[in-house]
């Protein structure tokens, strides 16, 4: 199977837009010569048809390999010494022990190195990273992750089958037995026990946070991380462009290293990876050394004959129900999710697992049997096939877009008139449930505010940073996602449209939720960016005022919340309108009124006078301040 790369490069020098590199290398066997130029390979790394992944190192002394990303990664913003991006890896690897010793060694290394080359680094227990006289020294400018299986004493490991994390030095700031947790019980595993082990590597810039997970390869990701380093600043250690990669050595001890797939992020979730499909290794005895063993050719080529006859029986009886996929629909599959995968993750769409219903269906809860994680399946019924080949087209498109504030589209199916759009859950639910219906508990200022910056931020990435233009057409609280530490993400893109940059709106159908609509919208029918600003104005005022945009109170004048605001602000009572249940904790001069402020500046009802994404996302953040010729007091 050849592997298949996906790459995306987002450049946008300006505020609040960063770089963004993002490739997935699904399975590192017989890899063509178009993969392998997207790959440096080094020492003794190689690749060939009868391994299982690319082998870093095999059974020979004093050796090293290393297989690298072949292009630099952006790594901070551009112009920036300290803010360093965040960044998120997954892949999959084993170690196979030699026979010939009863020690092996000494160990895989996750790396992020300013350099390509590693020829002047040892081998054994420097892993090939340093040398006696490097070691330790700021120039190195290297981090790494080590999967060590040597009890090296000159660096003080804690034992022979260990996890660390390493900077400029392979003294370990955090090391933990290999292992993972489920629930409160510690499974330890065996770095060289010859079987695939999944790692998952992320680090947060804004919360300066290292967490490290390993699993056996096919079972799912642990919740509780092996190593969670807090108060870990890359800032002097990561430079604007590195190199990522792998690196293996041996000395008197040796050991074979292979890689066999990889997925890796900045600023965004590294693509999952299917380990299903990979090949494992052999035992140590096998004249193939790597994919299958001669003896045992036989048995199970006569078993592939009796599976394929009953897979033919089950295929027969089950013709007329199979998911119809058309030929056009193949470019588009790294997006498709399988309707028995999506029946088994929910329980047969079962009531229990609904979240709640939306204007297209029901919303269900599940966890995906293939990629082990939670997701949210939105169902959505079309009455006739007309635009299928858009929508999907539309839907996979989207599922490339990736900011720490937009919700993950994982992928689409769809069986007959049924179609479902997969996004990653939030356990937290969306914001109109967390203001409204939480009575329990009352969501702060300091929350809210930074729920909007979050918002605006995502926003912002959909109108400016990317390649091409996004105009959501649906913003609204129940639209906003918070994950499990109240960060927000903007999510449910059903709606959306694509558009060049340089392109218009050619939509003319009216969309959206009465209350946040702008009002030329309902005039012409066409959606853009200004009336995603509009909808975005209308969220301040609600997430300030901790009220509905259309409610029926006892006093007719408040039905509207924007007219409300607009007539406190033109009697000079605007801070009557923050919300009550706040208790007047916030800063009246500062956030609560540049937030109310903001949200009239954002709905004015001529599109001309509002402002763009970009100069809303720089008075949230303090960058830039209102006017007050851009708050009339009459409208």
């Amino acid at each position: 199977m050849s592997v298949v790369l996906v790459l995306y490069l987002l450049f946008h020098p300006c505020l609040s837009i960063q770089t963004q590199t993002t490739f997935v290398f699904p399975r590192l066997t017989g890899l063509t010569s178009r993969n392998l130029s997207s790959l440096y390979l080094q020492g003794n790394a190689v690749t060939k048809p009868n391994l299982i992944g690319i082998r870093l190192t095999n059974h020979s002394e004093y050796i090293t390999g290393s297989v690298l990303y072949s292009e630099a990664v952006r790594m901070k913003e551009r112009g920036s010494k300290n803010a360093t991006l965040s960044f998120s890896t997954t892949f999959v690897f084993a170690m196979a022990p030699s026979s010939q010793h009863s020690i092996s060694g000494n160990g895989l290394t996750f790396i992020i190195m300013p350099k390509k080359s590693h020829k002047a680094g040892q081998q054994d227990s420097y892993l090939g990273l340093f040398n006696f006289t490097s070691m330790g020294q700021p120039f190195n400018h290297l981090f790494a992750v080590e999967f060590d299986t040597v009890k090296n004493p000159e660096f003080d490991v804690i034992n022979d089958n260990h996890v660390g994390v390493d900077l400029n030095s392979l003294h370990n700031v955090e090391s933990k037995t290999a292992g993972y947790w489920a629930g409160d019980q510690f499974i330890q595993l065996d770095l060289n026990g010859r079987r695939n082990i999944q790692t998952w590597i992320d680090y947060d810039h804004l919360q300066n946070q290292l967490n490290v997970t390993i699993a056996l390869a096919g079972s799912l990701r642990p919740e509780r991380p092996l190593i969670w380093k807090k108060n870990l600043s890359l800032s002097s250690i990561l430079e604007e462009e590195m190199y990522v990669g792998f690196l293996a050595s041996t000395g008197k001890f040796v050991q074979e290293h292979y890689l066999l797939a990889w997925s890796f992020s900045t600023n965004g979730t590294a693509p999952a990876l299917n380990a299903s499909i990979l090949p494992f290794l052999t035992d140590p005895e096998s004249n193939s050394n790597n994919l299958i063993s001669p003896l045992r050719v036989g048995v199970i080529t006569a078993f592939a004959v009796f599976l394929v006859l009953v897979v033919a029986v089950v295929w027969f009886k089950r013709k007329q129900n199979r998911e119809l996929i058309e030929d056009w629909e193949m470019q588009y599959w790294p997006h498709r999710i399988s309707y028995k995968d999506l029946a088994i993750a929910t329980q047969g769409f079962g009531e229990k697992q609904v979240l709640g219903f939306g204007g297209f269906g029901k919303v269900y809860k599940g966890i995906l049997p293939s990629k082990g994680f939670q997701v949210a399946v939105k169902s959505i019924f079309r009455e006739t096939s007309e635009g299928v080949k858009e929508f999907i087209a539309e839907i996979s498109t989207l599922g490339r877009l990736q900011h720490r504030n937009l919700v993950q589209i994982r992928g689409y199916c769809r069986q007959g008139q049924k179609f479902f759009i997969v996004y990653d859950f939030m356990p937290n639910g969306s914001l109109d449930k967390m203001i409204f219906k939480n009575p329990s508990r009352v969501l702060e200022w300091a929350q809210r505010f930074t729920i909007l910056r979050d918002v605006g931020a995502g926003l912002l990435y959909l109108h400016e940073g990317w390649e091409q233009k996004v105009v959501h057409r649906d913003i609204k609280s129940s639209n906003v996602l918070l994950d499990s530490e109240l960060h927000a993400k903007l999510g449910d893109f059903g709606l959306a449209r694509l558009y060049r940059h340089d392109g218009n709106s050619l939509t003319t159908r009216v969309a959206g939720t009465p209350g946040y609509i702008a009002p030329e919208l309902l005039a012409t029918g066409k959606a853009t960016t200004s009336t995603d600003v509009f909808s975005f104005g209308v969220l301040m005022l609600e997430v300030a005022c901790g009220r509905r945009p259309v409610e029926s109170p006892l006093d007719d004048s408040q039905v509207i919340l924007l007219d409300w605001v607009r007539e406190l602000y033109a009697n000079n009572r605007l801070m009557d309108a923050a919300d009550p249940k706040l208790g007047g904790n916030f800063v009246e001069e500062d956030e609560m009124k540049t937030v109310l402020k903001l949200g009239l500046f954002c709905s004015n009802p001529q599109p001309e006078a509002r402002p763009t994404m970009r100069q809303v996302v720089q008075i949230l953040e303090g960058e830039a301040s209102l006017a007050v010729s851009d708050v009339p007091p009459h409208f």
